[in-house]
């Protein structure tokens, strides 16, 4: 049986290794869209590109001592995602997009950045 692919770990500079939940979240890699242009004859068609950034979406376990107000102030930050099947990604220049809130122990945090590329 096929090992399904999931994030395995998320790593930052200035927290290390971020404490991820049973469900870590999503990762989506840096890319471009595409969007038909049609054209008067269906061979004089085409397509537009638009970049796309990286966003990874983490549900983490907020562990006493976790600086949570550090983690809202991220920016320019690289972070580093190791997937299951080893793969490793960078995300350069990352920042926090959405405020973490602080509930039952868990939360999420959103993180973008304009590019991202696979390392390993």
């Amino acid at each position: 049986m096929a090992q399904l692919n999931n994030i395995r770990t998320v790593s930052l500079p200035s927290f290390g290794k971020l404490p991820l939940a049973d469900d870590p979240g999503t990762f989506s890699p840096s890319g471009v869209k595409r969007e038909h242009k049609a054209g008067r004859l269906a061979e004089d068609g085409g397509f537009t590109e638009t970049s796309t950034p990286a966003t990874l979406e983490l549900n983490l376990n907020l562990s006493g001592g976790m600086d949570f107000v550090g983690l809202n102030d991220l920016k320019n930050e690289d972070v580093t995602v190791r997937l299951a099947d080893g793969h490793v990604h960078l995300l350069s220049q990352a920042f926090v997009t959405e405020v973490v809130q602080v509930g039952d122990g868990a939360s999420k945090v959103t993180i973008t950045s304009n590019t991202s590329e696979q390392i390993g």
